[in-house]
């Protein structure tokens, strides 16, 4: 049965059922109080038990990215996770689950591809929330009585997989860059040409440690990859010169970049600097610069390259992957782009 009293506050309802907790709200308006219970009174004729529970109401998506962050976080081995929970956090940490709606989210779809964020940015942040939804009413019992608000949220396209390999000389511009770089850490030069001969990703190379490499045996061995599982990689004789050349840290790590991000302001200068050279060698020759060399390279093209280069020394599918860490052809077709030339030789 439903009552409507007059509070301090304003108009509050309540709904009570035997066997069923209380429900209740408070309203300006006593016009908006009856048509709430009725609605729920409604509800519940049909079935609707769901009605009656109001924890969506009160429970924010800051305390369920809180308990999220505890409980599922410290198992998740992507360290992208936590930036777009955060970003999720920050957006709509103060809002209650139930006041956020389809629209609210297009919203902020929206908003985040007019910062000039990548459709591909959005769509994990997009899914970031989604989690948070689906983690508060699988795990924590909290009924969404309009369901998850992003399902029904359309998401930007995919981003078309980059394909950028290195063009002609761009590979030595950069070793000799590096050469000459002023970073404090080191090894600028062989963490290029570990990528380029191994095709390890970034993160894999920056924990790399010497406990976990043998030399004599030509081999790297990663406990923890972004697949979440282990693997050893094959050393090449460039890749094991790379190696010797390096001195050895008293923390047992190879390189001494502690994240990605500290690496990139590296990576970067180290780019403008090949291409600075580059510009200074086409004015001794007379020659004008192609504005296409060096331009939008990334570190992680260097695992396309170094992908490609495996299979055009004539490593088959599973040697490359064994390298790579890629767990099914389609995902090694991505970084994959064998030379259309040589593929002609071999039907000759």
């Amino acid at each position: 049965m439903a009552y409507v009293e007059r509070r301090k506050n304003g108009w509050m309802a309540q709904i009570r059922r035997r066997g069923m907790p209380t429900l209740a709200r408070t309203f300006d308006l006593k016009a908006d109080a009856e048509d709430w219970a009725r609605e729920i009174e409604r509800e519940l004729r049909r079935g609707n038990i769901a009605a009656l529970r109001q924890e969506a109401q009160r429970v924010t998506i800051a305390e369920v990215a809180d308990r999220y962050a505890e409980c599922v976080l410290p198992m998740k081995r992507a360290k992208s996770a936590r930036t777009e929970l955060a970003a999720v956090r920050e957006r709509f940490g103060a809002l209650f689950l139930a006041s956020i709606s389809p629209p609210d989210v297009a919203q902020w779809r929206d908003e985040l591809l007019r910062q000039g964020y990548a459709s591909q940015s959005v769509r994990h942040r997009i899914n970031a929330l989604s989690v948070l939804f689906g983690y508060a009413e699988r795990e924590l019992g909290i009924a969404l009585p309009a369901g998850n608000p992003c399902r029904g949220v359309r998401k930007p396209p995919p981003s078309q997989a980059r394909d950028r390999r290195l063009r002609p000389g761009e590979y030595d511009a950069l070793l000799g860059a590096a050469r000459r770089s002023r970073s404090r850490v080191g090894g600028v030069e062989q963490i290029i040409v570990l990528a380029v001969e191994t095709s390890m990703r970034l993160g894999e190379l920056l924990a790399l440690e010497w406990r976990n490499i043998d030399l004599r045996a030509r081999t790297a061995h990663l406990p923890r990859t972004k697949n979440g599982e282990s693997r050893t990689v094959a050393l090449s004789t460039a890749a094991v010169c790379a190696l010797q050349a390096l001195p050895r840290r008293l923390d047992g790590r190879v390189f001494g970049w502690a994240r990605a991000d500290s690496f990139e302001h590296t990576w970067r200068r180290c780019v403008e600097r090949a291409r600075a050279d580059y510009e200074a060698q086409c004015a001794a020759q007379g020659t004008g610069p192609d504005p296409a060399f060096l331009d939008d390279l990334r570190f992680h093209d260097l695992r396309h390259e170094a992908t490609t280069r495996l299979f055009e020394h004539g490593l088959g599918v599973m040697e490359v992957a064994s390298m790579t860490g890629h767990k099914s052809l389609a995902m090694l077709k991505r970084y994959t782009h064998v030379d259309a030339e040589r593929l002609a030789k071999k039907l000759a």
